[in-house]
């Protein structure tokens, strides 16, 4: 059975110690804004037990990101990317 968690209860798990997790870097890039959405993913990374790094790409900047190698996308290595 899946367990949905409202937004709320994943905000209040950035306030919790994240030492103990696995670190994961993850890239956000989307063509609408993505702040609330890197908050509930942080959140939610936290009950896998994993403390999720995100880069938030500025917004709607998919296409210069990923076809620029001198983008900052590309300064760095990233686990996960996430188109949105």
């Amino acid at each position: 059975m899946i367990d949905i968690k409202s937004y709320r209860d994943l905000v209040k798990n950035l306030k919790k110690d994240f030492s103990d997790k696995s670190k994961v870097k993850v890239a956000l890039l989307g063509d609408t804004a993505t702040q609330f959405l890197a908050k509930a993913i942080r959140g939610h990374g936290y009950e896998d037990q994993l403390d999720l790094d995100i880069w938030e790409a500025d917004y709607n900047q998919i296409d210069l990101q990923l076809s620029n190698p001198l983008s900052e996308y590309f300064e760095t290595e990233y686990d996960y990317t996430i188109l949105f």
